[in-house]
């Protein structure tokens, strides 16, 4: 992982740094560097992009308080390096002493137990007492010394030997994992900061955070430009001077939020939502959002209009649902699961299945059911078209484009659901740019230079094979993969046929005012041949002739001769067709049945020689007797 730096004090250290990484893998730069001059190579691999020093002893905790902004991992003194350590110096004499802080020494006490051995200790709390706990040890008489280069350092000039306390390969290799650890924390935090940034410049009202005094520590361009200050005047300022009215120390004394308060400041009239910031029941700060009441009358009208003229809501609940087949419900359990996410679906099925009522579904029981549905079919709208239609234009992006440009469906969809229908039906182009929004959350009008970040949820649909459009190159797969997070297969009406007659009911009662005729049902014959149908085009197919039934039929029970004029002529054709293969297919399962009974007769009924002779199974054969 790029990003890390190991500074090593000792050419020892350097080299067990070298070892680590190759064990590990990773490609990190080692550098030896001495105490005078860590602090300046330290900075200068942080202004080269550095992210995590890796260092030891005196130099680790010389640059950590450096200043530097980059965090500094120490590698740790293990109990097995201690004990490596301490078995060496014994073998150089029988006084071994040690002084450090009291971590190591701790250490330090457990191997003495388990050797039996006494080790001379000084503990040392600061470098300042370095040279006075070297000295102490001295004073006992040592014949040698443990301790990192420091201590070492001051007994040249005596007859004690020393035995360098080092780390060792493991101990270098649980550093680099802790600042591989600590950079992807970091990146993460970076990342989160900056999306929050993007959110908070891009939201249009004004929102201003304080901290427990109402020092002003975070605010946003709308503020300076509501309020007409300059916004490198507000940050650091007390809120009094921004709101002369502000009641955000209130609300920070009683830890209770104020919402929808209407005030004038500037002589601009803004309502505004004072809320406590908390941690562990304690109230640290308070957060102020406020928007220009003419601003926020205006922009409700204008979303109420849009609303109303483009249907940007739901209009079903799993109580308009109907069905029961179990792999009509197992879909609907998906959409149960899935709409309390939001990680893009697509749903894919035959034309007539009901897609749109999935995604509707989708969004009504999402977190972002108050928000807009945009529903598009990709396939109904002219691919010149379409481009302008979803991601917007500015005002003379093009010849013909609106006066004051235009809003893009992506745009309108924010914090909601866009519905992409007949997603396959995407030209190349279009396809790119959409993997684009999908990746990057984020949406650039034609002819702007300006990205508008966007807070959306995908639903897309289709019901072309993607695998084979992805093999002749005809949808890109990149962006198949983006869409397919999650799936939904709708099944078709031919395999969910129990499902039908619950389905003739529903349209009947829909429809029966329109109609106004008052059709009390189908018969059983007419009930079969509507199961057995394929039914090609679905959902939609089965409503048309229920319909056409219901207008046709003489009586107030539909017959299946009505249902065969309301179906047409494939409808009539397939069915009496279908009829045929039945009856032949009776005819066959009787004279199976007659065989297998003579069979039987033949071994006196013994049923494990019949299917034995058959060659069948004594479950297949008693399935075929009873012609299930």
């Amino acid at each position: 992982m790029s990003g890390i730096v190991i500074l090593a004090p000792i050419n020892e250290l350097v080299e067990v740094a070298q070892e680590a990484c190759e064990k590990t893998g990773e490609q990190i730069p080692i550098k030896k560097v001495s105490l005078a001059e860590a602090v300046r190579v330290a900075k200068e691999y942080e202004q080269a992009g550095a992210e995590i020093i890796i260092s030891r002893g005196t130099v680790g905790s010389t640059i950590s308080s450096s200043g530097i902004t980059i965090p500094v991992v120490q590698i740790p003194i293990t109990g097995y390096d201690l004990l490596r350590t301490i078995m060496k110096a014994f073998k150089f004499g029988a006084r071994v002493g040690i002084a450090d802080t009291a971590e190591v020494l701790q250490g330090v006490e457990s191997i003495e137990a388990s050797l039996g051995r006494k080790i001379e200790k000084v503990q040392v709390h600061s470098l300042e007492e370095v040279e006075a706990g070297v000295a102490e040890l001295l004073e006992r008489k040592i014949d040698v010394l443990i301790g990192k280069n420091i201590y070492v350092n001051q007994v040249k000039e005596t007859d004690v030997k020393t035995v360098m306390l080092s780390s060792g390969v493991e101990s270098v290799i649980q550093a680099i994992n802790e600042a591989k650890s600590l950079i992807e924390v970091r990146r993460a935090e970076i990342s989160r900061t900056k999306q929050l940034q993007a959110i908070l410049d891009f939201i249009a009202e004004g929102v201003i955070a304080v901290d427990d005094n109402g020092m002003i520590t975070v605010c946003n361009p709308p503020v300076s430009k509501i309020l007409n200050i300059p916004y490198d005047r507000l940050i650091g300022r007390p809120i009094e001077e921004v709101f002369t009215n502000s009641r955000i120390k209130k609300v920070i004394a009683t830890g209770k939020e104020e919402l929808n308060r209407i005030q004038e400041e500037n002589g601009v009239k803004i309502i505004t939502n004072q809320i406590p910031i908390r941690h562990e029941n304690s109230v640290f700060g308070a957060v102020c959002t406020f928007q220009e009441l003419q601003v926020l009358q205006r922009q409700e009208q204008e979303i109420r209009k849009k609303l109303l003229h483009r249907g940007h809501v739901t209009k079903y609940r799993f109580e308009n649902i109907v069905g029961k087949s179990p792999v009509f419900l197992e879909a609907l359990e998906k959409v149960k699961r899935y709409s309390q996410v939001d990680s893009t679906v697509l749903l894919t099925g035959e034309t007539g299945v009901g897609k749109e009522v999935f995604a509707h579904l989708l969004h009504t029981y999402s977190k972002r059911s108050d928000g807009p549905f945009v529903a598009v079919n990709c396939a109904a709208i002219p691919a010149n078209l379409l481009e302008s239609e979803l991601f917007g234009y500015v005002d003379g992006a093009f010849t013909g484009a609106r006066k004051g440009g235009k809003t893009g469906l992506f745009e309108l969809a924010h914090r909601g659901t866009i519905f992409l229908d007949e997603i396959g039906e995407l030209d190349e182009s279009l396809q790119a740019q959409l993997l684009r929004v999908l990746q990057e959350g984020e949406v650039m009008r034609l002819g702007d230079e300006r990205v508008i970040p966007i807070d959306i949820r995908v639903i897309a649909a289709s019901n072309r094979d993607f695998a084979k459009m992805m093999e002749e190159a005809k949808f890109r797969a990149d962006l198949y993969y983006r869409l397919n997070i999650l799936d939904i297969i709708i099944p078709a009406l031919r395999e969910r046929a129990d499902d039908i007659p619950l389905l003739c009911e529903y349209f009947i009662a829909e429809l029966t005012p329109s109609i106004q005729r008052e059709i009390k049902g189908f018969d059983q014959e007419a009930l079969t041949l509507l199961q057995r149908y394929k039914w090609p085009g679905n959902i939609r197919q089965l409503r048309n002739v229920v319909e056409r039934s219901m207008i046709l039929s003489p009586d107030d029970i539909i017959s299946a001769e009505t249902v065969k004029v309301a179906g047409g002529k494939d409808f009539a054709e397939y069915t009496t067709a279908e009829k045929g293969e039945v009856q032949e297919q009776a005819k066959l399962q009787n004279f199976e049945r007659d065989y297998i009974l003579q069979v039987l007769k033949q071994v006196n009924g013994n049923k494990t020689e019949a299917a034995k002779i058959l060659g069948i199974g004594r479950t297949t054969l008693w399935r075929k007797i009873n012609n299930k």
